[in-house]
């Protein structure tokens, strides 16, 4: 990484969920393009001589631990993050397709891999269980990751990688709603409704502008610790001194 002055980073890899998206695709939006507005809000509610959180989205429609590094996204995460910086990652909805990547073996190793190359960069990952879909039978909301979270949550303990179990705090949020009210969250429109899904969709994986909203500051109110004690470590934190206008200045 360059010398030159920069910010604290919040670098991303994960799926579709997590993605920015066209505007061909409205309102299909994945959490991480509204996290930035989100985290900010926190950080500097916390400490507020702390500037701007700056995230770098590199999820990608589609991917699983082993595309993204393949399509050379990974790659990027490793360019993006520097010593002090924070690297989430978000897979588990794709991974299933592959039958080298299950939850106990090639999924869990790819994301051992991601973990030790972040801490080579002197970065913090931070690992996420896969966002829950909205997929209900005669009124229960199902479990669709099938062991893909307890996989995640298992190697972030040996590790001791911070977790975010957002599996868990998306189906209370979807629970909370309720299954009809719940759609809202999701991308379904009748047909009719939009040019660009002139036969409509019922798309209960992916969130609409709204939903991935909601879900980004449920991802921010619990990375905010993390990015905190990430701040205090480089001396930013709880002064915030250093860090002025979105920028570290020289001592």
């Amino acid at each position: 990484m360059s010398s030159r002055a920069r910010t604290l980073r919040v670098v991303l890899a994960g799926d579709s969920t997590v993605a920015p998206y066209v505007a061909t695709a409205y309102p299909m939006c994945g959490w991480g393009a509204h996290l930035g507005a989100a985290l900010t809000a926190r950080v500097v509610a916390s400490a507020p001589d702390v500037g701007p959180v700056h995230v770098v989205d590199l999820a990608k429609n589609g991917a699983s631990t082993q595309s993204h590094r393949e399509d050379g996204l990974w790659a990027g995460v490793l360019d993006a993050a520097g010593p002090g910086d924070v690297v989430v990652i978000q897979f588990g909805h794709n991974d299933p397709k592959h039958e080298l990547l299950d939850p106990w073996g090639g999924y869990t190793a790819a994301l051992d891999r991601m973990v030790a190359e972040v801490r080579a960069l002197g970065a913090l990952p931070v690992l996420c269980t896969p966002v829950a879909r909205r997929h209900y039978a005669d009124g229960a909301l199902l479990h669709t990751h099938g062991e893909y979270p307890a996989a995640v949550i298992a190697l972030a303990e040996r590790r001791d990688v911070p977790l975010l179990d957002l599996n868990a705090r998306t189906r209370e949020l979807i629970e909370s709603l309720g299954e009809e009210p719940s759609r809202r969250l999701f991308t379904q429109l009748p047909a009719g409704a939009s040019v660009l899904y002139p036969d409509g969709i019922e798309d209960n994986t992916h969130f609409t502008v709204d939903g991935a909203i909601t879900v980004a500051e449920i991802v921010a109110a619990q990375l905010t610790p993390i990015v905190l004690r990430a701040l205090a470590a480089r001396g930013l934190a709880p002064d915030g001194s250093r860090f002025r206008d979105g920028a570290i200045q020289p001592r």
